[in-house]
């Protein structure tokens, strides 16, 4: 079993196969640590835009947050503690990018190239989550620039900005945490937005030790308030966005207090506030928390330019109307490629059975999955998270019923003897004609979503990130879905028990069916 991936995700699946006795696995990391986007993102102000007491497993709960909204460190310190106390890190492989995946039919296997070297494989898990890779930005003359270029998924923090011009392209949540915290240190910063984004208030405090001390010793309280501070996220984030036919004035009224309230009380001036102030809908684009992002705006050394990029400059950043504006630094907060961007696997490509390419489905298809977890064409092969698959507002949940599911397939495939599972065309198409119709009633179909620019659809218009469910019902659909959804295969020309395979450290290891895990 290969899973692909060692962030939470990849960590979530790995710890339930071993707590349903399937320990032949192995997770490939590309990178030199684990931790995924917890180990990637450490620009100033990073941490959770939802409560940290819902963003941890069920059955791993930490009782000591040390804030409600965590900040990274942490949570990468919670990343870490559970690949200990679960006994996943010496399952991992760093360094070990597998940049092809390709169904051996014949032998009913995956062939995997991870850093350069071949690896055969049962079954194939990918835990890369919703953003892929960091979209490479399509500016003009950005090789041009001869200051210094900070990325906010790659922070490099020996470079100083205390006293310099900054710029920063980009106003999504990463920006949202990284504009104010570094607005008191240097000389001026322009904020180069290309579409505003909702931001709401932030609860943020820190944790009572009262608190930590009555989850230490009664676990059942901290249960109960991470299930309600996850449902709570889910109801804001989802709810009232999927069910927008039914709640629109909920919506509305919600979008009506931030505009004619919050966003008034947070920005004095009022041009500034105008261009800040979305014009869609709540719920189109993903918002962001914060306390501080909005009264940023009114430093004197902050300047907000909507005026469109024309290029880079040598020396700064020249907009449409002509007013080029001289930087010291250059801050690139311009988003990611999402998991149903073709682009991502033309580099690292995946084919399947009878020459399916997830590249070229992408590009020229719908996308479409069942559950979100399987798609027909690939045989032996889950995700965590595929088309309709953020459940709730908490990406622990997802994890724990995808793998949930995956399970499912795979204690099924061991009582049938099988070598090769996979998901019924009729049952993906089904599934996701379930998903699509859900999302019909949704705001990203019915509500003023044009001018979001929101990575919620894909290239062919779908809002194929939302799972359209509670994350109840999703819980519920992960224990109870047909099994014979899929077909289940024996196939004689599949390895014997014991035939050998090489792994990613040119090592060899006993190859088996699930049966002789």
């Amino acid at each position: 079993m290969v899973i692909i991936g060692a962030g939470l995700s990849g960590i979530g699946a790995a710890i339930a196969l071993r707590r349903a006795g399937i320990h032949d696995v192995v997770l490939f990391e590309r990178a030199s640590d684990i931790g995924g986007t917890w180990r990637d993102n450490t620009y100033p102000g990073v941490g959770v835009d939802v409560p940290a007491q819902g963003y941890q497993f069920s059955y791993a709960l930490k009782p000591d947050w040390s804030r409600v909204f965590a900040k990274g460190a942490e949570v990468k310190s919670y990343v870490d503690d559970c690949a200990d106390r679960y006994d996943i890190r010496r399952l991992v492989r760093l360094n070990s990018e597998v940049t092809a995946r390709a169904w051996d039919d014949d032998q009913s296997l995956w062939r995997l190239t991870v850093a350069d070297r071949p690896v055969t494989a049962r079954f194939v898990i990918s835990a890369i989550g919703p953003f892929i890779e960091p979209k490479p930005p399509t500016i003009e003359g950005i090789g041009d620039f001869e200051g210094t270029i900070l990325r906010s998924t790659s922070w490099d923090h020996r470079v100083g900005l205390f006293g310099k011009r900054v710029a920063i392209i980009g106003t999504g949540a990463s920006a949202v945490q990284i504009i104010p915290e570094i607005a008191d240190a240097v000389a001026h910063l322009d904020v180069y937005q290309r579409t505003p984004i909702w931001v709401t208030p932030k609860p943020d405090m820190t944790t009572p030790a009262l608190a930590s001390a009555l989850f230490r010793t009664v676990p059942p309280v901290q249960s109960l308030v991470r299930n309600s501070a996850a449902r709570m996220m889910e109801i804001l984030l989802i709810g009232v966005a999927v069910n927008h036919e039914t709640l629109a004035t909920v919506n509305h009224g919600a979008t009506r207090v931030l505009r004619e309230f919050w966003y008034r009380t947070q920005v004095r001036d009022a041009d500034t506030r105008r261009k800040l102030t979305p014009d869609y809908d709540f719920g189109c684009k993903r918002p962001a928390t914060s306390n501080t992002y909005l009264r940023t705006f009114n430093r004197s050394n902050v300047e907000l330019v909507a005026d469109p990029i024309k290029r880079i400059t040598a020396h700064g950043v020249e907009t449409v109307s002509g007013i080029e504006r001289e930087v010291d630094v250059l801050i690139l907060a311009t988003g990611f490629r999402t998991a149903t961007d073709p682009a991502a696997y033309r580099r690292t490509p995946v084919r399947g059975r009878d020459g399916f390419d997830l590249a070229t489905f992408y590009a020229e298809h719908r996308a479409r999955s069942y559950e979100s977890v399987s798609m027909p064409g690939l045989p032996n092969y889950f995700t965590i998270f595929g088309p309709y698959g953020w459940v709730g507002g908490t990406w622990h949940d997802l994890v724990e019923t995808a793998s949930n599911h995956i399970v499912r397939v795979l204690e099924e495939f061991r009582r049938r003897g099988a070598d090769v599972v996979e998901v019924r065309e009729e049952a993906a198409d089904r599934w996701t004609e379930f998903a699509r119709e859900r999302m019909s009633h949704s705001v990203w179909a019915l509500g003023s979503c044009a001018t979001a620019n929101s990575y919620y659809y894909d290239h062919h218009g779908d809002t194929t990130y939302i799972r359209p469910t509670s994350a109840r019902e999703a819980w519920h659909a992960s224990r109870t879905f047909a099994l014979d959804d899929y077909e289940f295969r024996v196939v004689s020309a599949a390895p014997a028990p014991g035939e050998v395979a090489n792994d990613s450290l040119g090592q060899t290891g006993s190859f088996h069916r699930l049966q002789g895990a």
